[in-house]
């Protein structure tokens, strides 16, 4: 609930929050971590599908695009994060954060 509000009020996903959360707090590395904020991602993502549906009752014309999007960025960082060690997803993490809070001040 925490991480929701935090989200709507930055106007960010929650998996901003959540994997840094989880892992500084300890409750799990980062392999765990990221497996986690995927699955958080998945459920939200198909939420929205389901409230997109709810209130204009169709399915986006770009959800093909959308989905095969969602398939290919699954095979690459599914391929990177089994080659990559720990610390080197936590670097990647890193540079994802720095561009969200980027986003969030405006600068990029």
């Amino acid at each position: 609930m925490g991480i929701g509000l935090l989200s709507g009020l930055t106007g960010t996903g929650g998996g901003i929050f959540l994997s840094p959360l989880l892992l500084f707090m300890g409750w799990s590395d980062t392999r765990t971590a990221s497996g986690i904020v995927a699955a958080f991602i998945l459920c939200n993502s198909f939420a929205g599908l389901l409230g997109n549906i709810a209130s204009v009752q169709a399915l986006p014309a770009e959800l093909p695009l959308y989905a095969g999007a969602v398939f290919l960025g699954g095979l690459i960082g599914t391929t990177f994060g089994l080659r990559l060690a720990s610390p080197a997803i936590l670097k990647a993490l890193g540079v994802v954060l720095v561009i969200a809070a980027l986003k969030m001040l405006g600068v990029y």
